[in-house]
């Protein structure tokens, strides 16, 4: 009884240092033997390593002169192959094309050197129908505040906030956060609770970690570790494989801020609004924004650019990535709801009128050039569709978001931006930089409020736009939060 008195102190307890160690003992260095038959490394000494913040090197020691084909073209020393290793029965490999950087000497023995984004234990196929667990290194600590969460138990320590469930394509996972104190080390982990494929271990993570950094503003990438997760008295990996990702983009940009949000109710007066909306983020919410990602690649896409946007220093370029975001999430909701936006919704009365267009067109197209007749005729077919202008603002419409007269005017604005230019003068640009870093942060809260809303969150949000005149400007005439 005593033991599960313990135990209800926390929701999960995990299980990580043997994890973490695996990945320690893959970077460290490592001698093999080469196997790739046809090609001049085949049974050459390897050794692999990597250094913390460094590219994963291996070096191939090989004997042998080679003509100039093979030192103008290293591909032909099999380095872009799938390349097999050897360590006292223990395989390893390079999945094939992972080769990012070559280099050669001219001594004897030749040493080719590489940095890879791929090295792995085993092969692909061995880390399917597995329980497998995602670990990413974090340059800071991963913050779990805005969501709902669970507690968590690792290594003596319990967070009370580290741990998210999640379900994405009918699989379950657990999110959660380590910091490790005596190394200063950080860690983003993503468990799965029952055997996956690897690809789909990937898509589904990658959709996790996409939607975990659209929330927060920190879209941890670098370095991703991929391990086969197996229970025998203790968690062990049983393999780790290595991919290397793009930089990860910091900018703490969280959508929400749940006490600064209840403390501005509190000065407003309004803390009975909290009776019907949650403070956090639920993990239902989380996870739906999951699976549309992985549906959606253009949601997924436009979450990639508003995440460039935000750490953009540029005011006019990150303007200009706000407003190819905007458009193309304004883009994917009126073609989800084409039928909405049509000025003419009875589909007969529709065709009957582009059938006189085209009649009176049949009349006169003698009197007009060909050129003007294929414009006329096309502008005849397309008589029943929505303006630019109404595809840009009728989503907001459809998902019921009220936009504000000042939202209305920088929605307008969007399309200087795409073009490379803003609502100023070219003159003025030097004195208006504090009016295009107000209209880029709107631009930036419309398009969190589209893609919250599509994926089906009611609650707070973060006005940008608010904040920006709160600490800029002597007038504040936008609210801080945005309730959707």
């Amino acid at each position: 009884m005593e033991k599960k008195k313990f135990i209800d102190r926390y929701d999960f307890e995990k299980q990580v240092s043997l994890s973490i160690d695996a990945i320690k003992s893959l970077k460290k260095e490592k001698a093999y033997k080469t196997h790739l038959p046809d090609f001049p490394i085949h049974e050459s000494i390897a050794t692999s390593s990597k250094k913390n913040k460094g590219d994963f090197k291996v070096k191939f020691f090989v004997d042998g002169i080679f003509d100039y084909k093979y030192m103008q073209d290293f591909k032909k020393f099999g380095i872009n192959e799938k390349i097999t290793f050897n360590n006292d029965g223990r395989i390893s490999c390079i999945n094939a094309n992972s080769t990012t950087k070559t280099s050669i000497t001219l001594s004897s023995p030749k040493v080719i050197s590489i940095s890879v984004d791929n090295f792995q234990q085993l092969n692909n196929e061995d880390y399917n129908d597995k329980i497998l667990r995602l670990i990413v290194p974090t340059e800071i600590e991963a913050e779990f505040g805005v969501f709902s969460c669970k507690s968590i138990h690792i290594s003596g320590t319990t967070t009370f906030c580290g741990l998210l469930e999640i379900v994405v394509n009918d699989k379950n996972y657990h999110l959660f956060k380590h910091k490790n104190d005596d190394t200063k080390e950080s860690f983003l982990i993503i468990d799965s609770l029952e055997n996956n494929d690897f690809e789909e271990f990937k898509t589904n993570t990658s959709a996790i970690l996409l939607a975990f950094g659209f929330i927060t503003g920190n879209f941890f990438q670098n370095d991703y570790y991929y391990q086969i997760i197996k229970e025998d008295n203790v968690i062990i990996a049983e393999a780790t494989a290595y991919y290397k990702k793009e930089p990860s983009i910091i900018t703490h940009a969280s959508l929400f801020n749940p006490m600064d949000f209840r403390d501005y109710l509190k000065h407003l007066g309004q803390e009975k609004a909290l009776d019907k909306m949650s403070l956090q983020l639920k993990p239902e919410v989380f996870s739906r924004m999951c699976d549309l990602i992985i549906k959606n690649v253009t949601l997924a896409r436009s979450i990639k650019l508003i995440l460039e946007g935000n750490q953009s220093k540029l005011l006019l370029l990150k303007a200009g990535i706000y407003s190819i975001a905007l458009e193309t999430i304004t883009g994917f909701i009126s073609k989800e709801n084409k039928e909405k936006l049509k000025p003419i919704t009875d589909k007969k009365l529709s065709d009957l009128m582009i059938d006189k267009f085209n009649k009176i067109l049949l009349e006169y197209e003698g009197f007009i050039s060909d050129y003007g007749n294929d414009i006329l005729k096309a502008k005849i077919e397309n008589i029943n569709s929505p303006t630019n202008s109404k595809k840009l603002s009728k989503p907001f419409e459809i998902l019921n978001l009220k936009l504000t007269k000042s939202e209305l005017l920088v929605l307008n604005h969007r399309n200087k931006f795409l073009h490379g230019t803003s609502p100023f003068k070219e003159t003025d640009l030097e004195n208006k930089e504090n009016d295009i870093a107000y209209i880029s942060k709107k631009l930036l809260t419309l398009c969190n409020s589209l893609i919250l809303k599509y994926c089906g969150y009611t609650g707070h949000m973060t006005d940008y736009g608010g904040f920006h005149q709160l600490n800029w400007e002597d007038k504040v005439t936008e609210h801080l939060f945005k309730v959707i």
